[in-house]
């Protein structure tokens, strides 16, 4: 209950923040922003767009999956800062892009869900930065977020591994909840960042698993190892 409360006291605090920040200022440099961004255009020129559909494909599964920017600059710094500093005018950054690419793609879906981070992440930071973006995303498509996937096991954290390595570390990490919501859905799976695919590919096959017609990844940024 604690961590559920913290969590929704740093979405709410982010959208208050939304009302408080200057709407003329840069929220990277300070300079003047035209038409009340977040950014101004030298600060997004830095950000490499990518807004790439492909597929993950493992195990007679093939995953869609659509990534904003890739992980390098400041794209890379704005995941940071929501991520390890509760910067949440970059999580409405990162958001923008993302919605952007699900306009360009024209992505359908009924149902947005996020990818789980495991307790002791989540008692670290007090709110997962993925369920942040679900949950604006959200917003801004009148769509609803469901909780359907926990990540009941720790692993090692994936910086340092290599792709294989990547794979096996997760492989039974994840589990379904809300079952009966899941069956015959278009499921959008929120995710920060995405290198080999290892997570939202297990999050998705569960699902999938479970019922769901579809589930289209989305991530803010596309890494390498």
């Amino acid at each position: 209950m604690g961590h559920e409360l913290i969590k929704d006291i740093k979405y709410f605090f982010g959208c208050f923040l939304d009302l408080i920040y200057n709407p003329e200022e840069c929220m990277v440099c300070g300079e003047y922003v035209k038409n009340g961004g977040l950014l101004c255009a030298k600060c997004s020129s830095e950000i490499r767009i990518c807004n790439k559909f492909f597929k993950i494909t493992r195990q007679n599964y093939s995953i869609p999956c659509y990534s904003s920017f890739y992980y390098s600059g400041l794209g890379k710094e704005l995941i940071a800062r929501l991520k390890y500093r509760s910067d949440f005018r970059a999580g409405d950054v990162i958001t923008e892009y993302m919605l952007n690419t699900i306009k360009i793609h024209k992505v359908n879906f009924d149902i947005v869900t996020y990818v789980p981070c495991s307790k002791s992440a989540l008692k670290k930071r007090g709110y997962n930065q993925s369920q942040y973006l679900a949950k604006k995303i959200a917003h801004k498509t009148n769509s609803r977020v469901v909780e359907f996937l926990k990540k009941f096991k720790d692993t090692k954290d994936q910086i340092g591994l290599n792709g294989e390595e990547r794979w096996k570390n997760l492989e039974g990490a994840f589990e379904v909840t809300n079952e009966n919501k899941i069956n015959n859905k278009n499921i959008l799976l929120v995710d920060d960042v995405i290198t080999t695919g290892a997570t939202a590919f297990y999050c998705s096959t569960l699902m999938i698993e479970k019922g769901a017609s579809n589930v289209y990844i989305l991530t803010g940024a596309k890494s390498s190892i």
